[in-house]
């Protein structure tokens, strides 16, 4: 399983009242990881959408990122770790947010002040997320196991 500044990392199947298999992926980061990642979502969706006209696609993905941002913005933010819990789609969401911060900082001529820390953070995050998010897309996409059947005594005809 994933390393570095992820902690406790893990892939919970459980399933809603039809049986569909719904697949979270949960994580622990510190408090200084999740404002880094918030700040790289909130950056990275400004950055892509600045466009005077989005398709229905760019507001769909726009929607999700700000939701994603919102997720990671915590009203009143208690210091230590906190775990995360996200669907696939949202893990990836994360990810690909994290990775493109990281990459246009990394090869930008000059960066924000106020993008230093954040990256500095973020880095280290980069190759857990992206093994996080295989796994939980592995998960998601594998057959689901048939529900288990409810125990029966026997008593009935045969």
């Amino acid at each position: 399983m994933v390393s570095g500044d992820v902690l406790h990392p893990r892939i919970d199947i459980s399933h809603d009242l039809e049986g569909e298999p719904i697949v979270l992926a949960c994580f622990d980061l510190g408090a200084e990881q999740i404002a880094a990642a918030a700040h790289a979502v909130a950056a990275v969706a400004a950055e892509r959408f600045r466009l005077a006209e989005m398709s229905v696609d760019d507001v769909l993905e726009l929607r999700e990122l700000t939701a994603l941002t919102d997720d990671l913005n915590d009203e009143d933010p208690q210091p230590g770790i906190r775990t995360l819990v996200l669907r696939p789609a949202r893990l990836s969401a994360l990810r690909d947010s994290v990775a493109r911060f990281v990459e246009t900082r990394d090869e930008g001529d000059w960066i924000r002040e106020d993008d230093r820390e954040p990256l500095a953070h973020l880095r280290g995050l980069l190759a857990p997320l992206e093994e996080l998010s295989a796994e939980a897309l592995r998960a998601a996409l594998s057959p689901a196991p048939p529900p288990v059947a409810p125990h029966t005594t026997g008593d009935g005809p045969a």
